[in-house]
């Protein structure tokens, strides 16, 4: 995976909580990202790493939100760069949920790739977030290989 470049300019217009900077992802955060992951039950990163580490590796955005030396929030992303951008994960660590962090992430996302729309799968727990960002629903599916 080539380093996503994240501009001074773009992220000059991003509000991000005090002491938190977004950038892209290296190799020696995966460690940090699985904690995050299990915390949350998300499991495919625990029992497959080897896969989950590729899928950072190959996705187009691929950036973590970081206060010191912790990952405090992820998204990854997959586009065509001109009409549909697709978040396949976006997570904050639940001490830092409701302090503006999830919406600094997709704000970053969206701004690398600012023509294209943004899709993506949610959980019910999350709906209210999303749609307070000005997403609508939308139906969809899924089937797992797992």
């Amino acid at each position: 995976m080539e380093e996503l470049f994240i501009s001074q300019a773009i992220l000059s217009k991003i509000n991000l909580p005090e002491g938190i900077f977004i950038r892209s992802f290296i190799e020696g955060d995966f460690t940090s990202i699985q904690k995050l992951y299990e915390t949350e039950g998300w499991m495919t990163a625990v029992k497959r790493p080897e896969d989950s580490l590729k899928a950072w590796k190959n996705s187009t955005i691929a950036l973590v939100a970081v206060e010191g030396e912790n990952i405090v929030g992820l998204v990854r992303a997959l586009t065509d760069g001109e009409v549909t951008t697709y978040i396949a994960e976006l997570l904050t660590d639940r001490a830092y949920r409701g302090k503006g962090l999830g919406k600094a992430l997709i704000d970053t996302c969206h701004s690398l790739y600012p023509h294209t729309r943004l899709d993506l799968l949610s959980t019910e727990a999350a709906d209210e977030f999303y749609m307070s960002n000005g997403f609508k629903e939308s139906r969809g599916f899924r089937k797992s290989y797992i």
